[in-house]
């Protein structure tokens, strides 16, 4: 489901919902192009207006993953259409804050010799440049004889001058310029930073944000860890996200930095020698806030060797020692009687993401542990509520690869039993 917080620029959704939203759009983009065709003559004779594709603004702050977003929808729709490698999605990305004149945009001037052997029908022509969907759409087909859909990104376009933004008004009415056009199947998707968190962008008036619908994303640790459990992102680093969401979004600790981060210390192990710690904090404080650098050292050394990973969970084959685990991770600190639900949140999330981004089928021990899992006492049972809903949501999703699907089944099994049932479904 959509959030409800609505602000002028759009629904303020998460990564996952944002990439729902988008296919959306992009299948309502592609109804409209075969309701064209189909009404081409009414269309050519005036009885019809055709009906345009619309382009879409996400908004957001920086490091994100707005663009890899994009990315990496054009490969999942690859996937899900079944398209050849000839067919695939194609991504194409420009930058117009880079731009100096229209020139960047249009393409620079050529003279087109005519037919003729004199220049009496010799004219000046734009050439396209090398960037736009209509040049990579050009060379697929050199290349492959095929045509395809793709997206085209227009990034961090509120970062543009002010004639080269009014300049792309036109490009997001008719999705064509003087020089170039967007190819059919082709879909325009823009990024932006909002205006008033200490941005140097430049204020888009109504005749330019009324040529696009607009939805703003904004980061969630849960959704984020999905990804970076898929990614092979360092399991530290997971780990602290899901202890510490609130340090995702600061001046420079973002989920791009954070990645950065992460890889860079894939190697340091060792938190005892000094030497290993003076290093990480070089290399946190290079690409991220102090705060962040400080708790992640803290978190390292106080709770890290606690966290049962999901493997350890799902390949165990004396469940009774990930039982104990358990109750070590949630006793109380020293001074306090509250137990530490936010461990156990740390282990409980992770295992899920684990579950649903696996790449290898499940097998009879995985389903059985997860099902013993979820019956420890040591689980809050709001926990096992939200953890069983999130479960649910997963085995009821229909796209996906092989295995995917394939566990998707399995998991629904684990609902069959009446104890966990009974445990999970009726709290709902």
């Amino acid at each position: 489901m959509f959030s409800t917080e609505e602000l002028e620029l759009g629904v303020v959704c998460n990564a996952e919902d944002v990439k729902s939203f988008v296919k959306t759009i992009i299948q309502s983009n592609f109804k409209n192009e075969e309701w064209n065709k189909k009404n081409e003559s009414s269309i050519s004779k005036g009885r019809l207006n055709p009906k345009k594709r619309v382009p879409i603004c996400i908004w957001g702050n920086h490091g994100i993953g707005k663009t890899e977003l994009l990315k990496a929808l054009a490969n999942e729709l690859t996937t899900e259409q079944n398209l050849s490698e000839k067919e695939k999605w194609l991504f194409t990305s420009v930058a117009p804050a880079q731009f100096e004149e229209m020139g960047d945009l249009l393409g620079m001037p050529s003279i087109d010799p005519g037919k003729l052997d004199d220049p009496s029908d010799d004219k000046t022509i734009l050439v396209p440049p090398s960037w736009t969907p209509q040049k990579i759409e050009e060379m697929r087909f050199e290349e492959t004889g095929k045509h395809g859909p793709g997206i085209f990104l227009i990034d961090d376009i509120n970062r543009a001058d002010i004639r080269i933004i009014s300049g792309i008004m036109q490009l997001l009415q008719d999705f064509e310029l003087v020089s170039w056009s967007v190819p059919d199947g082709w879909q325009i998707v823009l990024t932006a930073n909002p205006p008033g968190r200490g941005y140097i962008v430049r204020e888009m008036d109504d005749a330019m944000l009324t040529r696009m619908m607009h939805i703003e994303m904004r980061v969630d640790e849960k959704v984020w860890a999905r990804w970076a459990e898929a990614q092979a992102v360092d399991p530290r680093g997971i780990s602290f996200v899901l202890a510490y969401p609130e340090l995702l979004e600061g001046r420079r600790t973002t989920p791009r930095t954070l990645v950065q981060f992460f890889n860079s210390i894939e190697g340091l192990q060792d938190l005892g020698d000094a030497e290993t710690v003076d290093l990480i904090t070089k290399i946190g404080m290079s690409c991220l806030d102090k705060e962040t650098v400080v708790e992640f050292i803290q978190f390292m050394r106080n709770d890290w060797s606690k966290i049962i990973q999901p493997e350890e969970i799902l390949d165990s084959t004396n469940f009774k020692e990930i039982e104990e685990k358990m109750n070590t991770l949630v006793q109380p600190k020293k001074g306090s009687k509250v137990k530490r639900v936010d461990a156990a949140n740390i282990v409980v999330q992770r295992l899920i993401n684990k579950i649903m981004v696996m790449e290898k089928k499940l097998d009879k021990l995985n389903l059985e542990n997860i099902r013993s899992f979820f019956k420890l006492d040591s689980i809050p049972l709001d926990m096992k509520v939200a953890s069983g809903r999130d479960l649910l949501n997963f085995t009821l999703q229909k796209e996906g690869n092989e295995i995917a699907i394939k566990n998707r089944t399995l998991i629904s099994k684990i609902f069959e039993d009446k104890e966990l049932a009974l445990l999970i479904l009726e709290g709902m």
